[in-house]
């Protein structure tokens, strides 16, 4: 039997390296006959992305690209990515490493993927050893989720669009993150680990009846992260210009798949991109309210009164752990993207948000809100627009259920008005008059607050947030 082969990749990185390229190849040669692959890194000064910005010290992650491609939205021979957070992995034909992909060990000319996250002052020396197992039988790609309707008719369809495996950097299975969301009653979840597609075999295998699964990646950069949702392929996650954030958005389009920016707020990270990206959603609620979301809420609602058309949507960004069973405040749902579609089917699900169609609540248990409008013989509900005359007007209707003792604040191009929430099932009606232009109207339902917003913006603490319905109006004849 042949021994195993033992390949040795070093380099030495300093801060005009990282500024040429953050993500820099290491090619290596694979012969025929090889049946496993197993990658070890190291390097110096290291540190945890845990203190990243705030403490001198190496963070350098790792992926791999096979001999069928590693150009820039080009990188058909994408094999995994883990980030910083593995220190080994291995690929064979039958099973890999989370995070990486099992397949044909194919001979030829491989990659290592690094990303240079932060740089020591002195730089950076890494170490790839790469052993090369000799051996038998090249294997099969596993495909992709096949896309399935699960329930017929139209409804509210409640789920969670950003949560995490280890298959990225969540610390369980697959089959524990399922166990949580059928636990809190969802109807689809989004599975989005980052820069990575290994969990889509999974998903396939997953496929059941009572939960729809619905393949997302999280292009996770060092300037900003965004979902994609509805892939079936690996998306590009190399990008630290705007040009090439641009590229990658529109790949995401090519794709049919849907593009939202992820957390745009202080340690969400931040989304250090144009704001005129043109993406699809923003992740207006992520996690708990207490982690800055009055940030990303605003990053949101200052797009709408710049005249964009984005679609809030909500993502726990849990990163599963073992489950018990046992319910915590935290969990998948945390909170609970609602979206208004024709059937429980993936098609449906992102069409229905691409609509706008959606609103958040805190977790899947509500409190749930709806708008309405009504005018001059159009109807319209969150997501969609009103073609009028200025002058016209418009009837609003807002219902909100299980929320008694909060406020419903409807707020209009930056105007916000407060009403209390005095019973479990409330409605409340008020006319709008179209002004020339465009403008949205939208409405949340939060806590009344311990201190004015205007004076601590923090003390906002959201329970439902609702997409806005637009006005589009003019002068006419």
């Amino acid at each position: 039997m042949a021994e195993p082969v033992v390949l040795t990749l070093e380099r030495h990185f300093t801060a005009a390296d990282r500024e040429r390229d953050e993500h820099p190849l290491l090619p290596f040669e694979v012969p025929p006959g090889i049946g496993r692959l197993q990658v070890r890194y190291e390097f110096d000064h290291p540190v945890s992305s845990a203190d990243v910005g705030h403490k001198e010290g190496n963070i350098i992650c790792i992926g791999i690209f096979d001999p069928r491609g590693s150009d820039f939205l080009r990188g058909a021979g994408f094999r995994g990515w883990s980030g910083d957070a593995r220190p080994e992995f291995i690929i064979a034909p039958d099973e890999a490493t989370p995070g990486y992909i099992a397949g044909p060990i194919q001979p030829g000319t491989w990659h290592i993927l690094l990303g240079l996250y932060q740089l020591h002052p002195e730089g950076c020396h890494v170490r790839v050893t790469v052993t090369l197992f000799p051996g038998q039988g090249q294997g099969e790609f596993a495909p992709p989720p096949a896309p399935r309707v699960l329930r017929r008719g139209p409804a509210w369809y409640r789920g969670d669009l950003h949560c995490h495996t280890y298959h990225s950097d969540g610390s369980a299975p697959l089959s524990d993150l399922l166990a949580a969301a059928r636990a809190q009653g969802l109807d689809f979840l989004a599975v989005t680990e980052h820069n990575t597609t290994s969990h889509f075999p999974e998903l396939a295998r997953y496929t059941a009846s009572d939960l729809l699964l619905i393949p997302g990646e999280e292009i996770t950069t060092f300037h900003g992260h965004a979902n994609t949702w509805g892939i079936r392929s690996w998306q590009e996650f190399r990008c630290w210009t705007v040009e090439q954030m641009h590229q990658v958005r529109a790949a995401v389009r090519a794709a049919g798949a849907l593009f939202s920016v992820n957390h745009p707020k202080h340690e969400g990270p931040e989304w250090e991109y144009v704001v005129d990206l043109d993406a699809d959603c923003v992740e207006a609620w992520q996690g708990p309210n207490w982690f800055w979301n009055f940030q990303s809420l605003a990053y949101w609602d200052d797009l709408l009164r710049k005249g964009k058309r984005v679609v809030a949507v909500g993502g726990s960004d849990k990163h599963q752990g073992p489950f018990d069973g046992t319910l915590s405040n935290y969990e998948i749902g945390t909170p609970t993207t609602w979206v208004w579609a024709e059937e429980l089917s993936e098609r449906a699900i992102l069409d229905g948000i691409r609509a706008g169609h959606v609103f958040i609540s805190l977790d899947p248990r509500g409190p749930h809100l709806e708008m309405t409008a009504e005018a001059k013989g159009q109807t319209a509900m969150m997501g969609d627009e009103l073609d009028l005359s200025a002058g016209d007007v418009v009837r609003f209707r807002c219902r909100v259920r299980g929320a008694a003792g909060n406020l419903l604040r409807v707020i209009s191009d930056g105007q916000v008005r407060e009403v209390p929430v005095d019973a479990d099932d409330f409605v409340h009606e008020w006319e709008f008059v179209a002004a020339d232009g465009r403008s949205y109207v939208r409405a949340e339902v939060i806590e009344p607050p311990e201190v004015p917003l205007d004076e601590e913006p923090a003390a906002l603490m959201l329970l439902a947030l609702g997409n806005p319905i637009y006005v589009s109006s003019s002068h006419r004849s």
